[in-house]
């Protein structure tokens, strides 16, 4: 610390530190006071002293006065520089101003009179210490999303418990801090803002993504399951009409993909284009095996978006060629096994009725 600064005792700001660091101790020997050199203590009788306010750069101090004193010396203890005196007053209380933010202080009052030659001051009394501490600044937005992106669990639950409203005011990047929190994957800063009441359904008022919307497309697959358990909505739609699978799909997360139909997801959700999850998947180049699992989920390779485009012809207009003999080669299986069941069925009626015919009455026409 410069030498010029105050160097009292400091209370690590409880936006900083972890809670084990926030003790402290305040039982330091204190340097030898000149005045109290000469062994005779100057005593204040029936003393009382309290702080009125404490703000983040100042503290208010009252206490008893003493009679016959003309001034009081409110002075701080620094550890190298003993007793320096910072206020001056006639009367009680006076504000100690110009403190350090999230500090403790060793204050103490010193009763004055003029001297015989009205010259100078002599000490009447000198007070016990008093112990003071200003406060820390009220945390904002910008701390809680900076604490959030480094992972400070600690100093994200302190910050709630000092203004739980943080978690309604979006970050600059507009993005709540519950959204936040999924985007870094930071899990147990996921668990404290839930704790704190953190909705899983708005994740960035600006363009209507959920905090599942930002699981999905991040892959952070554990704080979709909790959100889920939390009734959180696999169907909730953004500003572009797309739900968390669309995310997925667009972030080419297979994973999460398959994690979502099997959670019950609408293969067919259609974006604000029309698209549904395996247009999507053409159109953002996802991966032939992201693909296949949309296919092998019943997605509709006959369906058509806003302006009568299906699958292959996407696949075509995006140059996606392996997609687009993929889905050749499943219409031509599909037709050859559609082809191959209605022969089947046509030779079963056809058997039938030729058994019908030579025995009529069946068993009991024989």
């Amino acid at each position: 610390m410069d030498e010029s600064a105050p160097d009292n005792r400091r209370i690590p700001n409880e936006l900083e530190q972890s809670d084990s660091e926030l003790e402290i101790e305040l039982e330091q020997p204190l340097k030898a006071d000149p005045e109290l050199s000469n062994g005779t203590e100057l005593a204040w009788p029936n003393f009382e002293a309290r702080i009125l306010k404490s703000t983040v750069n100042s503290v208010t101090l009252e206490w008893t006065p003493l009679e016959c004193a003309l001034v009081y010396s409110i002075e701080k203890y620094h550890k190298r520089r003993s007793w320096q005196q910072v206020e001056w007053s006639s009367s009680s209380p006076v504000e100690v101003t110009n403190l350090e933010e999230n500090f403790v202080y060793r204050l103490r009052i010193k009763a004055l009179r003029l001297a015989e030659d009205a010259g100078s001051y002599v000490a009447m009394a000198i007070s016990p210490d008093v112990i003071a501490s200003t406060v820390a600044a009220q945390p904002s937005t910008n701390c809680l999303s900076r604490a959030i992106r480094k992972g400070q669990q600690f100093l994200v639950k302190r910050m709630l418990r000092r203004r739980p409203s943080l978690i309604e005011y979006p970050a600059p990047n507009g993005f709540l801090p519950l959204a936040n929190a999924i985007i870094q994957g930071e899990m147990c800063i996921i668990d404290v803002l839930l704790s704190a009441g953190c909705s899983v359904h708005l994740g960035n008022p600006g363009n209507g993504r959920t905090p599942l919307h930002l699981a999905f497309y991040y892959g952070h697959l554990p704080s979709a399951r909790i959100l889920l358990n939390k009734k959180a909505n696999l169907e909730a739609m953004d500003s572009n009409g797309m739900t968390p699978a669309h995310c997925a799909v667009d972030a080419n997360q297979l994973a999460m993909v398959n994690f979502a139909l099997e959670s019950g997801a609408e293969v067919e959700a259609r974006d604000s284009c029309g698209w549904t999850l395996l247009m999507r998947a053409v159109v953002m180049d996802a991966d032939l095996e992201l693909i296949k699992l949309l296919v092998t989920h019943g997605a509709d390779l006959a369906a058509l978006d806003g302006v009568g485009n299906s699958c292959i012809d996407l696949a075509k207009l995006y140059h996606r060629p392996e997609a687009e003999d993929y889905f050749e080669r499943v219409l031509k299986f599909r037709l050859e096994k559609t082809a191959a069941a209605t022969a089947d069925a046509v030779t079963k009626e056809q058997i039938q009725n030729a058994t019908e015919k030579d025995f009529p009455g069946g068993k009991e026409g024989q």
